[in-house]
């Protein structure tokens, strides 16, 4: 009996082991949940005909991303540590009260960890006034709308074991930053913050707000553009339970439980332009029967349902999900508003991706400027029109020093953001020699030449 109870239990072993994978055979195998990229299939060989010498570990991704039932086994495990151990098997999902979820990218904005260095806060907002003054110059308005984290609205939905941070965040530095840089800004949080105990504002399962906080934040953009309309009437809206939620996704890939959602009892006032695939597009036009002007918005996911309202608003409006944000489109749309809305928690990608709009010409004495190491710029012509130029100072510069490029005698000002806070970027109208490059360390004013690399094509500007 013993000997045949062991090799029932052997024989149920063994069925467990092979079952992923002789269901992949039989069912398939398993597909990508929410944002998820899954390991392809594996390749004998190269592109380039050559044996592939990895072939054995790209058919373990493969098979440890595709077996039968993952998503499922997936979602039983995430349901046993949340229920059990109250911990999350995603990490990128932080569990919060009362079967709250929130994005853990989110944390360290909340528990004021990593935060922008005072060069990089300078920098993302010197380099909002450029864009500032480039719209201006064009006979456009910038309004610059950040978003706060759904735990900044809803901090006491957050697991003990988080601690809120006592500092100044992210979101407060930068807006003390702006007001110095003359960027118009709508400080969303107090609104949300008196509203939010009225009526549900975030979703409890995603990482964004319903329509209803996007109704909220549309009627306060409108408040500061001097132009009239309400779309926040709780009254008038629908409840049903059918939104699809990233964070569930996330945690509970075959789960099957849907968030409540709002929605406006009432037909929207826009027609798309141009029919949309999903409110991820990155382009999405709308026209409507309005006297007022133009729009133009660059914005993230939160423009998902924010874009609905706003479309009603404007006789033309385009919203675009480009980053960095090409500044090209001020000639081609020709909006009266532009508008640049990002959420808390992509704060930094300003003080990382240079937006493209051409470099303005300065003027600055030089008398005073010091010699120091030289730096390497990357110089070529792209698909934007210009010729971008970016590099990487020899020295820090100063937290608030600009950073100066001479090109056939003619200064401009770079956008001083990149990867790191030596990193530059400008876009120039055409070819040039002579290169310099200006920034002050130590309240110094430096003069390197710069040794150039050229390139048919320049770094990709990712979207």
């Amino acid at each position: 009996m013993k000997k045949l109870g062991l090799l029932l239990f052997l024989a149920c072993f063994l069925l467990l082991a092979l079952a992923p994978a002789v269901g992949m055979l039989v069912f398939g195998p398993s597909q990508a949940a929410a944002n998820e990229i899954l390991a392809q299939p594996p390749q004998v060989t190269e592109d380039d005909g050559s044996f592939n010498f990895q072939v054995l570990n790209d058919a373990s991704d493969y098979l440890k991303d595709r077996f039968w039932l993952r998503q499922e086994l997936i979602t039983v495990n995430a349901a046993i540590e949340a229920s059990v151990f109250r911990e999350s098997a995603s990490e990128d999902v932080l569990l919060g009260k009362a079967g709250w979820l929130f994005f853990a990218e989110t944390l360290d904005d909340y528990q004021g960890q990593n935060s922008l260095t005072q060069r990089q806060l300078w920098a993302a907002a010197h380099t909002l006034g450029l864009i500032r003054e480039y719209a201006e110059d064009n006979g456009v308005r910038l309004l610059f709308v950040p978003v706060p984290n759904k735990n900044s609205v809803y901090p006491e939905k957050m697991p003990d074991s988080a601690v809120p941070t006592d500092e100044s965040t992210n979101y407060e530095r930068l807006l003390a930053a702006l007001s110095h840089e003359g960027v118009e800004t709508l400080d969303l949080l107090p609104r949300f913050l008196a509203h939010k105990d009225e009526i549900q504002l975030y979703h409890s399962l995603d990482s964004h707000w319903n329509n209803l906080g996007a109704a909220l934040a549309h009627d306060a953009i409108l408040e500061a553009l001097g132009m009239e309309g309400t779309a926040y009437y709780p009254d008038a809206f629908v409840l049903r339970r059918d939104h699809e939620a990233d964070l569930y996704a996330m945690l509970y890939p075959a789960g099957t439980a849907l968030d409540e959602q709002f929605y406006p009892d009432r037909d929207w006032a826009f027609s798309y332009a141009r029919p949309i695939r999903s409110p991820e597009d990155q382009r999405i036009q709308t026209t409507a029967e309005t006297p007022e002007g133009r729009l133009l918005m660059f914005r993230d996911s939160f423009g998902n349902t924010l874009h609905a309202f706003l479309a009603e608003d404007f006789s033309s409006a385009l919203f675009s999900r480009a980053m960095p944000y090409d500044l090209r489109l001020l000639k081609t749309q020709q909006p009266d508003i532009l508008i640049l809305e990002i959420v808390e928690r992509n704060l930094e990608w300003l003080a990382q991706r240079p937006p493209i709009l051409p470099a303005p010409v300065r003027t600055l004495d030089l008398s005073a400027a010091l010699p120091a190491a030289s730096c390497l710029l990357n110089v070529g012509e792209d698909d934007t029109g210009f010729f971008h130029v970016n590099g990487e100072l020899s020295l820090d510069p100063d937290p608030d020093s600009p950073v100066w490029i001479e090109a056939n005698g003619i200064i401009y000002e770079a956008s001083p953001v990149g990867e790191t806070e030596r990193s530059f970027a400008a876009y120039l109208p055409e070819a040039a020699a002579g290169w310099k490059v200006y920034w002050r360390t130590n309240g110094v004013l430096l003069a390197v030449e710069a040794a150039v690399h050229s390139e048919t094509q320049a770094p990709s500007l990712s979207q």
